[in-house]
């Protein structure tokens, strides 16, 4: 009421009016659109796609409208941004100090030739990408289309009602009103949260050993967050708890002398498939984040990482990496975000991060199962990821943040330095896995070649002054780059090796196939010898080489039982006797 005692009109802006001379009202808690569906700008349930949080001056974009109201996008009252669309109420566990600049939607540039024909929608964590020959995106060649919706839509507020009551939003309800299921399951998570001494152990050696080559965390994110579930009373959000029994699962496959409960019996692989059961059960449950999004995608990567630890359905991981590469793609992890699109510089980092991890996991599965990989390299145009330390990332104003060179080992560094060689591997992959029945010796050779550059351009790190442990950490990132580099040339000489009748080409691939195989268990022998990895955790490429030693003993002594050839037969002897304990 106005003191005339009058109905004030509902304004028709997102703003409310406030006539002159009447008493100034204490600022509403949420925009005209939020008041009328009783939602507040700050009930963070972003993926439901009405209200997305930004502080107390906030900015809320709406489905299907292209209009947004307020100024900024705001952080959570804990001074990170909020994960918009990731874990509804729940803290995102990678989280830091945002700044944005945006350009309208309708305004932005081509960031490359179909620009003008893809479109990424969402912001931060929750994306969503549609491209070029999705025939909705060809509304954005109609210029005068786009306001004209918005005006409708502004004279028109029933079309909004009449669309959510047509396409219900499902994320609303069941975010407010957690399912039963979903109590239990968050229960029967803390419960298996092993003692805070064996934590500690398996987090660190998760950090240590192989963090350092899947980044899926931000270690310094994460661990502030694993401090704090030991020292804060409060409850801890459910997504924290399967990262950690993911992460503690991983580790797991280091440690099977650890107690994890001294009241039973079990092993401690029996405990970690306890762990991967529970977190799956929480991520497939459906009152959990949505499947595209950031906390979604990255804690579906530790689950895949953990069942290859422990050799658990491994009949399936092949075809799980293939799927969860087609979500990144379906969000847009495998594009190059314009300079204009609502993430900021920390989260573009964090997906290149991650798609560089699922990629990987992808291909090492196509290795493994014999199978072409899912990706090509003209599939994906992300970027390398930066080689910096990841309290860089997270400490520094991420405007002028640059990589540091290559032979500098930061926690990145793995990562950095295998994305020079994807598309290479990615070709060998395909090439031999492939239907083409026709060996090409000169393609071989050209691969050989390129291989070998990789291999020699790997940095060594040998720093006289640092510490014992780094020098551990130099060793155990340099032995597995190489490891990773000599499983594709094996892969590439097999074809022509056990090609019959033999011929001058194949005694070339045999001889290079055996070299490399040699190398593999050499490195991996030395990380055992070092105490890097324990020799149960051994799993890339040693079977492969194994195989292809024993087929060239094989094949030397030939099929009357007597050798054939007395030198390749004494390398044989001399290399295996040399990598024995």
């Amino acid at each position: 009421m106005s003191e005339t005692g009058s109905t004030r009109p509902e304004p028709s802006s997102s703003h409310r009016v406030v006539k002159a001379g009447v008493k100034k009202r204490r600022p509403p808690l949420a925009c005209v659109q939020c008041y009328q569906r009783k939602l507040k700008c700050g009930r963070e349930i972003p993926s439901c796609g009405r209200c997305l949080k930004a502080g107390n001056a906030g900015k809320c974009t709406y489905r299907g409208s292209s209009k947004e109201y307020g100024s900024g996008l705001g952080v959570l009252n804990d001074g990170h941004p909020g994960a918009t669309g990731a874990t509804g109420a729940m803290p995102s566990p990678l989280r830091t100090p945002v700044s944005f600049t945006e350009t309208p939607e309708g305004n932005r540039p081509a960031s490359n030739l179909h620009g003008k024909m893809t479109h990424l929608k969402g912001q931060e964590a929750m994306t969503k990408f549609y491209g070029y020959s999705y025939p909705l995106n060809f509304y954005q060649q109609f210029t005068e289309l786009r306001p004209y919706i918005a005006r409708i839509k502004t004279e028109n507020p029933a079309i909004n009602t009449l669309r959510d009551e047509i396409h219900p939003l499902t994320s609303d309800e069941y975010r407010l009103h957690p399912s039963v299921q979903a109590t239990v399951l968050t229960d029967t998570l803390r419960r298996l949260i092993p003692t805070k001494p064996v934590a500690d152990t398996l987090v660190q050696t998760y950090l240590d050993k192989f963090e350092v080559t899947h980044r899926v965390l931000n270690k310094s994110a994460f661990i502030a967050d694993y401090n704090r579930h030991w020292t804060s009373p409060l409850p801890k959000p459910p997504l924290f708890l399967v990262q950690l029994l993911l992460v503690a699962a991983v580790a797991a496959s280091f440690h099977p002398e650890l107690c994890i409960d001294p009241a039973n019996q079990k092993s401690v692989h029996s405990h970690a498939l306890d762990w991967i059961e529970a977190a799956e059960s929480w991520l497939n449950s459906s009152t959990n984040q949505p499947p595209q999004s950031w906390d979604s995608l990255a804690t579906n990567c530790l689950l895949l990482i953990a069942k290859r630890a422990h050799y658990f359905q491994e009949g399936f991981f092949w075809t799980h990496t293939g799927a969860l590469a087609r979500l990144a793609m379906a969000a847009g992890y495998h594009r190059e975000t314009s300079p204009t699109a609502r993430i900021s510089p920390y989260y573009r980092e964090m997906r290149r991060r991650l798609w560089m991890t699922i990629v990987e996991l992808d291909l090492q599965a196509s290795v493994e199962r014999g199978m072409p990989p899912s990706l090509r390299p003209e599939d994906f145009n992300i970027t390398s990821p930066l080689n910096v330390d990841d309290d860089s990332l997270q400490n520094s104003d991420q405007h002028t943040l640059e990589g540091l060179p290559l032979n500098k080992l930061t926690d990145t560094s793995f990562q950095a330095i295998m994305y020079r060689s994807l598309s290479l591997r990615l070709r060998i992959c395909a090439v031999v896995n492939g239907c083409n029945d026709q060996d090409d010796f000169d393609q071989v050779l050209n691969f050989e070649e390129e291989l070998e550059k990789t291999l020699q351009d790997i940095p060594e790190w040998n720093n006289p002054h640092d510490n014992p442990r780094q020098q551990q950490t130099c060793l155990y990132v340099n032995k597995l780059l190489k490891i990773h580099i000599h499983q594709y040339t094996i892969l590439l000489h097999i074809p022509l090796s056990i090609q019959t009748p033999p011929s001058f080409k194949s005694t070339i691939c045999r001889r290079a196939r055996l070299d490399a195989s040699l190398k593999l268990l050499d490195h991996h022998q030395s990380l055992i010898h070092a105490g890097n990895i324990p020799s149960q955790a051994c799993r890339t490429g040693i079977l492969l080489a194994a195989l292809n030693i024993c087929h060239e003993i094989y094949t030397n002594i030939g099929p009357s039982g007597k050798q054939e050839n007395i030198s390749a037969s004494r390398i044989l002897n001399l290399s295996l006797s040399k990598m024995s304990p």
